[in-house]
């Protein structure tokens, strides 16, 4: 019997705060060190991870505890304005570091509400999963000031299950591709 391609309506809902870790970065300055993301504290102005640099190439790569398909991310922000918040950045996504897909290309208000952000997390007609996450930095709100990042939550869904459908949608389309391109 062949399997059907309508998806129940309540397997487009399951999202849930994913967990993750620091699994590396381009620099970070004195205490502003990149675990501090994981927690929200707006009311802490050292509760943030802020690069060394406010060059472009400047990142924080995220691995989650478990391959996820991932579908927004939440920015907090201090408690007023600041002049190192993102005003421009990009967000990718994969299932290894080196192989990722340009999930968001956006900005930050510089106010002191979080921002949450739909990530794409299909193509064509499948979704892929990622395990990692990469927080690219462009702009800040202030001239030559460094970038920062408050806070971060991933949502998303890990179910094992759909997870694994959706790596082995993402390799077939890989390999159809690749076929396609060594033929042409």
């Amino acid at each position: 019997m062949a399997e059907s391609s309508v998806k129940p309506a309540d397997e487009s809902l399951k999202c849930k705060k994913l967990e993750y870790n620091i699994h590396s970065y381009s620099s970070y300055s004195t205490t502003y060190v990149p675990e501090n993301i994981k927690v929200d504290k707006s009311n802490d102005q050292s509760s943030r991870w802020s690069s060394d640099s406010n060059f472009p190439r400047q990142y924080l790569v995220l691995k989650l505890d478990r391959p996820a398909i991932v579908k927004s991310i939440t920015f907090g922000k201090f408690e007023k304005m600041h002049v190192c918040n993102l005003k421009k950045f990009k967000i990718f996504g994969g299932m290894d570091e080196n192989t990722t897909i340009e999930l968001l290309d956006w900005g930050l208000k510089n106010d002191s509400n979080s921002e949450t952000f739909d990530l794409k997390h299909s193509l064509g007609e499948g979704q892929f999963p990622c395990s990692y996450i990469r927080i690219e930095p462009i702009q800040s709100w202030g001239p030559s000031f460094n970038f920062s990042v408050w806070y971060v939550e991933l949502r998303g869904d890990d179910d094992r299950t759909r997870v694994k459908r959706a790596g082995q949608w993402l390799e077939q389309v890989s390999v159809s591709q690749e076929l396609k391109r060594v033929l042409s």
